[in-house]
């Protein structure tokens, strides 16, 4: 029903417009459950200034066509909003694409008015932008991120927490090249089941292919590769922040969550096949801490399998799919997770289990993933020597944590709308000084806070004291620091938390930071 109302009201909306000689030809009229999208040719764009006008003929109009008998009546529609007019180019021509949504319940409106308010409230590219965490600009490229101080102190805390989190559970760091030859790729086969998502090849001076990597996992391979490795070195555990380029097509690029260029969490693990229960089980572990540590909403998990009439993406060893698969599906049934089995989901190299995401576009997005691979260590002949003194396949494993930072980032700040908590906040502290005569000892407090590692700076400027915290308040400032005479001449300080308008007094500077290092230890 609410694609009817909308259908009709934009379908009067172009009848408007026409009359108004406002538009003229329809593009296109777009209906979902979010409103409508007509596009139009005009004249002249259309200001912001003339959509009230344009709303009250729009209404006018709907009654000149009241039809009792019709499924909806235009004439019952009396709640419309129009949200919005973009300019856009068709075919070589300025036209305008006007965006709305309409209804015939006042509840429902509200309820719809409500729930786009909270969603873009939600878009991390408009958190971001006010937090000062990255831009795109078209002149380095297209989504390609340039990362402020603020979203690099962010990213870096991440980072940081990652890989102290897969030291704990025995990986070892690993740095490999951005750059790989083009036969690495056709080794492992990415080069043909996945060009499309590859930037093009390079050929140097002395003809070399050389191919900027969109995945480490052949990288990975040859570290495992580079000497013997016998029953007794397994698992084989490594882990890298790597840094990847994929092609995305410029219409396809969103903010953080869809880039070109992205740094991923991402770890390879060499197995026995004795091992691969109890490191399927390690590795959901990891990736569940993580996500609870990060209080990240998952909206389901994803077991994804091959399609096997699909013979073109997935290999023809029927009986390694099935053990692969099996032994996923046997996991999540053994441990009572819920899941959602998905055919042609699948890598080409084997199935995965995928932690995925609703973002606030309504998007569903893979943060963490577990994915089985017996194809790869065939192709790159892995091996390593048993206890008998023979040669044996490993099993390959590929886990990714929380997926690329870029997009794991814009997942945080949706689901806090940017309300970090203290320690990935990447503005933690600011100390506001009341006069001049107390800011030499604010900058004595803020390089106290930042020899002990807090993000802190000092707020000089000559600007009225409350204008400095509803600044701070704003650009989501963890926690203000006021500074007068009596907290200078105590010892003590007047600390006020983003979003509480109390104020607390700690006794003396060391007492605030035992409370600081808890928040840091207890990632709150």
């Amino acid at each position: 029903m609410k694609n009817k109302i909308n259908h009709i009201v934009g379908k009067y909306l172009f009848e408007t417009l026409v009359s108004m000689k406002i538009a003229k030809d329809q593009i296109s009229l777009n209906v979902n459950e979010d409103g409508f999208v007509l596009n139009i040719t005009v004249e002249k764009h259309i200001s912001q200034t003339q959509i009230d006008l344009i709303t009250g003929k729009l209404s006018k109009t709907l009654q000149q066509h009241a039809d009792k008998e019709a499924e909806v009546n235009p004439a019952s529609i009396k709640f419309i909003k129009i949200r919005g007019v973009s300019g856009i180019v068709h075919e070589g021509q300025e036209a305008d694409s006007i965006f709305g949504f309409a209804s015939n319940s006042k509840e429902d409106f509200d309820a719809t008015i409500a729930a786009i308010e909270d969603r873009e409230s939600r878009d991390h590219r408009k958190i971001a932008k006010d937090l000062e965490l990255f831009f795109v600009d078209e002149m380095a490229g297209k989504g390609l991120p340039i990362w402020l101080p603020n979203g690099l102190a962010l990213k870096n805390s991440i980072k940081n927490y990652i890989q102290q989190l897969e030291a704990k559970y025995d990986y070892m760091p690993v740095e490999t090249p951005v750059i790989g030859d083009v036969s690495l790729y056709k080794t492992s086969g990415h080069f043909y089941h996945y060009r499309h998502g590859m930037f093009p090849l390079m050929v140097n001076q002395e003809n070399e292919e050389i191919i900027l990597r969109p995945m480490a996992c052949p990288h990975h391979i040859l570290v495992y590769k580079h000497k013997p490795r016998s029953y007794r070195d397994l698992p084989f555990r490594i882990a890298e922040s790597v840094k990847q380029y994929r092609y995305e097509a410029s219409g396809a690029l969103i903010g953080l969550e869809r880039v070109r260029a992205m740094e991923l969490t991402d770890g390879h693990i060499f197995i026995r096949e004795d091992q691969l229960e109890n490191e399927i089980e390690q590795m959901y572990s990891l990736i569940t801490e993580a996500l609870k540590t990060f209080k990240v909403d998952v909206h389901y998990i994803e077991l994804a399998l091959h399609d096997k009439n699909n013979k073109e993406k997935y290999h023809g060893n029927s009986e390694m799919w099935h053990k692969a698969e099996s032994l996923l599906r046997n996991f999540l049934d053994k441990n009572n997770i819920q899941y959602k089995a998905l055919e042609g989901e699948a890598a080409f190299y084997g199935p995965k289990i995928d932690i995925q995401i609703k973002t606030s576009l309504g998007h569903i997005i893979t943060v963490s993933t577990i994915q089985l691979d017996f194809l790869l260590p065939e192709k790159f002949d892995l091996t390593y020597i048993n206890e008998n003194k023979e040669k044996v396949r490993p099993i390959m494993i590929h886990r990714g944590v929380i997926g690329t930072y870029e997009r794991f980032i814009s997942v945080l700040l949706e689901q806090t709308k940017g309300a970090l908590p203290f320690w990935l906040s990447p503005r933690q502290i600011v100390i506001i000084p009341v006069s001049d005569n107390n800011l030499e000892y604010a900058k004595r407090l803020n390089k106290d806070l930042i020899a002990h590692g807090y993000r802190s700076k000092v707020d000089s400027r000559n600007e009225r004291l409350s204008y400095k915290i509803r600044e701070a308040q704003m650009g989501k400032v963890y926690y203000q620091l006021t500074i007068g005479d009596n907290e200078m001449n105590a010892g003590t300080l007047s600390v006020r938390r983003y979003g509480s308008e109390e104020v607390y007094e700690y006794k003396t500077f060391l007492d605030f930071i035992k409370h600081l290092e808890e928040l840091k230890i207890h990632h709150k």
